[in-house]
């Protein structure tokens, strides 16, 4: 079988779905990959075939505000709203077209895995003949985000004799979820099609080590003290907030440590003291299992990697789905959330210290870790891959 992945170039978008493109590829399988040119260089020694479609991801964003300057007029969800169409469906839907459509007829994939934010996929598949599975970064996009966006993309498909499907024809095939029932908004549950499962699962994921001194510093210190991550990963990673954030961890006592992105600056934060420990990247999965508490803008692998470990979690939401998460993992009182008007270093240090001392936080997280311990793994889900292409080669609906 020979399985090529679809993302756009955001990190949060294509990383969820290295799990599954891995296990393929180690069941025998053959796997290749396009998105974002920036974003290859992360694909790389993967043993993936690698195609770019489109400008960089940075660029694409630029195109976008240029494009749509009134997103800077907003904010919160308002602006979500407005950004998920015009950036998916107006700028990079288009610009990914031309290097899907030649990555296709070049590699010649039996099905093609897309991300729901990639919305050239469905229309380069149903053009060319192919089946595509979606798989999801977190919670599905709300309905409405992707009927607008075929406001902005649907004459791509018009331009190619095909009739603009309901949400971009994503969910045409199977569809690949990665968030537990708990977390999922209820109209999302019971959809046909849909398989469940968690590429987050510890003991099916393989992660580097921890550096040693990190873990030396984790493992050692004043155990009644409480060992904070915080993190606003690699598109919001600028935003004060991460500052707010460190500071007010800090502020606790805490052991903290931050991770600040390929383009952060480390200088910010060796003032905050030894108990500060900022790095740019550092894998979830080696560094959740010694944490208490995790404090992010609330996007999609953090959640749900933190929701994985049972860590209870702050969320600070800036854009993007920020707000839906935030909402979802307080709901299932698995987290608290403190809004954009309110992220002072005050109230995210008050915030934090109840967080930690709520027994019921902790409760919560660890009754959606259980849920999310008994999805399928990763290795069932490729499983799932084999058995619906084999269906489809026998003219059979998943």
């Amino acid at each position: 079988m020979r399985v090529l992945f679809c993302t756009t170039g955001g990190l949060g978008h294509l990383q969820p779905l290295r799990p599954l493109a891995k296990a393929i590829r180690k069941r025998g399988h053959e796997v290749a990959w396009v998105t974002a040119p920036d974003a290859l260089p992360w694909l790389a020694g993967e043993g993936f075939d690698l195609f770019a479609a489109g400008p960089t991801f940075e660029v694409s964003r630029r195109l976008f505000r240029a494009t749509h300057a009134e997103v800077l007029q907003l904010a919160g969800e308002q602006q979500s709203a407005f950004t998920f169409p015009r950036l998916f469906g107006d700028v990079l839907g288009p610009a990914m077209l031309a290097g899907l459509e030649q990555a296709v007829l070049d590699w010649r994939p039996d099905v093609v895995v897309h991300e729901p934010a990639a919305l050239a996929a469905p229309l380069v598949c149903q053009h060319l003949g192919l089946r595509h599975v979606t798989h999801g970064y977190g919670l599905r996009p709300p309905h409405q985000y992707l009927e607008d966006a075929m406001n902005f993309f649907g004459p791509h498909w018009r331009a190619r004799g095909l009739a603009p499907p309901a949400q971009g024809g994503v969910y045409r095939h199977l569809d690949l979820d990665i968030v537990p029932w708990v977390l999922q908004p209820p109209i999302a549950r019971g959809r046909d099609r849909v398989f469940h499962f968690n590429p987050y699962r510890p003991e099916t994921t393989e992660v580097p080590a921890l550096p040693a001194s990190l873990r030396l510093a984790l493992e050692g210190r004043n155990t009644r003290q409480p060992r904070i991550y915080v993190t606003f990963g690699t598109v919001f990673n600028r935003s004060p907030a991460l500052m707010v954030a460190t500071r007010a961890a800090a502020r606790l006592g805490a052991t903290v440590v931050v991770t600040v992105g390929a383009d952060g600056d480390l200088s910010r934060f060796a003032h905050l003291g030894s108990n500060v420990f900022a790095h740019r990247f550092l894998a979830q999965g080696a560094l959740l299992p010694h944490c208490d508490g995790v404090v992010s803008h609330g996007g999609a692998g953090t959640l749900l990697a933190a929701a994985s470990h049972g860590v209870p979690h702050l969320v600070l939401p800036q854009a993007a789905d920020h707000f839906r998460n935030a909402r979802a993992i307080t709901a299932a009182e698995a987290g608290c959330t403190v809004e954009p008007g309110q992220q002072t270093v005050e109230a995210v240090a008050a915030s934090l210290a109840l967080m930690l001392k709520d027994g019921r936080v902790g409760a919560g997280a660890k009754l959606v870790a259980r849920e999310m311990g008994a999805m399928p793994s990763v290795v069932e889900a490729a499983i799932q891959l084999e058995r619906c292409q084999a269906r489809a080669w026998g003219r059979e609906c998943p």
